[in-house]
């Protein structure tokens, strides 16, 4: 009797664990087809980044444009602009003439450039189907660094069914703040050239350099 139980018992048992390790392949395979294709054209698209501190009553909020081709971008914000070569970061102040350069970290580049933290942490999390999030329209997918002291705690990433366009990308910190970066109007298959990830000092004249590396 009890071995007509359990038999049962465990089939079932391993059948819902074939089926989640199959949504798994099936979540990861949707990164990796978006990352896919960023590295090999480029694209263009408006955005919305909704920054949220728990401390804060008033999340931040900012948008513009930016074209990206792999982990480079180039980033326009209305008062400033900013170039990503794929080590370097160039930011530049119009009301000021000014230009900072950096060596940004991934958190830092989660802010401006969603292929960089997807593509930064793909190999770090469990990609799986959102348990929470349900859409029509979207893979809802959720990435969960395997690492626990680390600073982002959840990934939560929407693309779109029909094109495989990213529509937004969510990331939650330890410390409880937020990030929203949402797409819109997204265009791809754009060829680009590479020197338009480089800041070029000769086409700001009088540009004050500060840099920070």
């Amino acid at each position: 009797m009890i071995k007509r139980i359990l038999f049962p018992l465990a089939l079932f048992i391993f059948s819902v664990q074939f089926a989640t390790a199959q949504n798994n392949v099936q979540a990861e395979k949707v990164i990796t087809d978006l990352l896919s294709e960023a590295r090999t054209s480029a694209i263009r698209t408006n955005f919305k980044l909704i920054m949220s501190e728990r401390k804060e009553a008033q999340p931040m909020v900012s948008s513009g444009t930016f074209t990206l081709k792999g982990t480079k971008f180039v980033l326009e914000m209305g008062a400033m602009k900013a170039w990503f070569d794929g080590k370097t970061q160039w930011a530049y102040v119009h009301q000021n003439n000014e230009v900072s350069i950096t060596e940004p970290s991934v958190k830092e580049l989660s802010e401006t450039n969603p292929m960089a933290v997807l593509s930064g942490y793909k190999s770090k999390c469990l990609i799986r189907f959102s348990t929470k999030t349900r859409s029509a329209q979207n893979y809802c997918i959720e990435m969960i660094p395997k690492v626990r002291n680390n600073d982002i705690t959840l990934i939560d990433v929407q693309v779109n069914k029909n094109n495989g366009n990213l529509f937004s990308i969510k990331l939650i910190s330890k410390n409880g703040s937020t990030s929203l970066l949402t797409l819109s109007n997204f265009q791809k298959g754009i060829n680009v050239p590479d020197n338009i990830f480089v800041f070029n000092a000769a086409k700001f004249k009088g540009v004050t350099v500060n840099d920070l590396r």
